[in-house]
């Protein structure tokens, strides 16, 4: 069964709960660099959402606009 892609709320929950987690004052070192490298890859993801979304509001404005010729 093909996995369900995360959405931008479900990844930004995700990217909130390792920003918490890099806050705790007791946290190992190791464990943040795990945690960080581990929220680049959900920002990262985040970023494809927002590129995806920016590129399909491109094209449907374009298709709006009436033709110019």
């Amino acid at each position: 069964m093909a996995q369900k892609q995360a959405t931008f709320q479900d990844l930004q929950r995700q990217l909130d709960e390792i920003l918490d987690r890099l806050q705790a004052p007791d946290i190992q070192v190791d464990e943040a660099v795990k945690l960080y490298e581990q929220g680049l890859a959900v920002a990262d993801r985040l970023e494809a959402h927002l590129k995806q979304a920016e590129n399909r509001i491109t094209e449907l404005k374009l298709r709006a606009q009436p033709d110019a010729a």
